[in-house]
């Protein structure tokens, strides 16, 4: 007799498929209604990053304009001309105190402390910053 009882099973399914349905509904309605909720793009790299550097203060290389959230000291500008790197290669590290700009690191560099850091100037181009590396120019004192 066992044999002959009956389980229901059809109606479960109906049922399991209800509760699917239902709550794909419920999410596709969500995602209508807040579409930006569900869209976000995150390149890892410097791929993508538009936010090209132009300046941050009166004279980079004298200066230390490129700060970090939390840290009083700034870096200065190493370079006179950008430097050469494939985007797919840099990796992001942090936004800069202002947060305008994204800092990079290439691929190849090492945890060390005192390397130095990039800002993306245009595609496939970086101004490195890092410690003073140029000093203003001597101007002696007229004394009269």
């Amino acid at each position: 007799m066992s044999a002959n009882e009956i389980r229901d099973t059809p109606g479960r399914l109906l049922l399991g498929w209800a509760l699917l349905l239902t709550s794909l509904v419920i999410l596709a309605w969500r995602i209508h209604l807040h579409p930006a909720d569900y869209e976000w793009i995150e390149y890892p790299t410097a791929l993508g990053d538009t936010q090209y550097y132009t300046a941050l203060g009166r004279d980079d290389r004298y200066e230390p304009n490129l700060r970090f959230p939390g840290q009083e000291k700034g870096v200065y500008r190493r370079a006179a001309d950008p430097v050469a790197f494939d985007d797919a290669t840099m990796f992001k590290l942090t936004l800069e105190a202002s947060g305008r700009h994204f800092v990079y690191t290439p691929a190849s560099a090492g945890t060390d402390t005192h390397s130095p850091v990039y800002l993306k100037c245009g595609e496939n181009r970086y101004i490195e910053f890092g410690a003073r590396k140029f000093y203003p120019p001597y101007e002696p004192k007229i004394v009269p």
